[in-house]
C-alpha cells in the first residue's frame, strides 16, 4: 500500500493510494483511522450562482455539526464547487473534524505530485486537490464518478458502530449515481433544496425514496436538527 504526506501551504495531509478496494480497509487504517465515527457524506458539484448564498450557508452549518460531533465528512477532495467550499471553511474556521477527499488519481494534481496533462486525454486538465482536507484517497479511474463505489465503502468502513448519512447538495448526474449506491447500502440521504440541480429535483418528486428528506438550504436550525438527528448515537448499530 503507498502512502505519502502531501505538504500544503498551510497544512500536510495524509493521502493513501489503494490499488483495489480489497486495500481500503488497510489504506483508511494506515490514515490512522483506528476506530468507528460518525460519518457524513458530502455530495454535490458547482455551486449555482443564483443558489451561492443558500449553499455556502449551509455547508457552513455542516461543518460546524461535523466539529461538534468530531464527524468525518467525506467529500470529492477537488478544488472545486462544494468540494473547495467545505475545504475553504475548514481551514477559515480552523476546525479540527476529518475532512476525507477521495478522487481518481489519474485526474488529480497536488503539490509533488503530477502536474501536467500530459498523460490525459485531449482536452481534458487536470484538477487541484484542495488544500485544508486532512486526509485523501486516491483511486484507480479514468473519469470522475470512478471514486463513487469507494466513497461508499469508505463511509461504510469509517462508520463501524455509528451512523452515517449523505447529504446532497445541487448535484448531477455523478451525484444521482452516488445517491443510488448510498441508497443501496440503506444509507439515509439528506437532500438540501434551493442549492438547485438534482437537490432541487428530488423536492419536487413526491415518489423520491423514503430514505431521502428534503429540506430547505436556507433552514440552519433544521439542517442541524435533521444531521444531529441522523447522526444520533442512539443510532449506533
Amino acid at each position: 500500500m503507498r502512502t505519502q504526506t502531501i505538504s500544503f501551504p498551510d497544512q500536510r495531509s495524509l493521502c493513501a493510494f489503494p490499488a483495489a478496494r480489497s486495500e481500503l480497509e488497510q489504506g483508511i487504517s494506515e490514515l490512522n483511522f483506528k476506530h468507528g465515527y460518525p460519518v457524513m457524506v458530502l455530495i454535490g458539484g458547482v455551486i449555482d450562482a443564483d443558489q451561492a448564498d443558500a449553499t455556502r450557508r449551509a455547508i457552513n452549518t455542516i461543518a460546524g455539526i461535523a466539529e461538534d460531533l468530531q464527524a468525518v465528512i467525506i467529500c470529492g477532495g477537488t478544488d472545486m464547487g462544494v468540494m473547495s467550499e467545505i475545504g475553504r471553511i475548514r481551514g477559515l474556521m480552523h476546525y479540527k473534524f476529518p475532512l476525507m477527499g477521495i478522487a481518481p488519481e489519474e485526474l488529480v494534481a497536488w503539490p509533488g505530485g503530477l502536474q501536467n496533462t500530459k498523460f490525459l486525454w485531449w482536452g481534458k486538465r487536470r484538477w487541484q486537490l484542495e488544500s485544508h482536507y486532512s486526509h485523501f484517497i486516491l483511486v484507480p479511474g479514468s473519469q470522475f464518478g470512478d471514486e463513487s463505489p469507494w466513497i461508499v465503502d469508505t463511509a461504510t468502513i469509517l462508520s463501524k458502530g455509528y451512523p452515517s448519512v449523505t447529504i446532497l447538495i445541487n448535484g448531477g448526474e455523478i451525484s444521482r449515481k452516488d445517491i443510488e449506491l448510498s441508497l443501496e447500502v440503506g444509507r439515509q440521504v439528506i437532500a438540501l433544496r434551493h442549492t438547485g440541480r438534482l437537490a432541487d429535483e428530488f423536492s419536487r418528486d413526491p415518489n423520491h425514496s423514503r430514505l431521502i428528506t428534503v429540506i430547505s438550504a436556507n433552514d440552519e436550525q433544521q439542517i442541524i436538527k435533521v444531521v444531529q438527528a441522523a447522526l444520533s448515537v442512539n443510532q449506533r448499530d
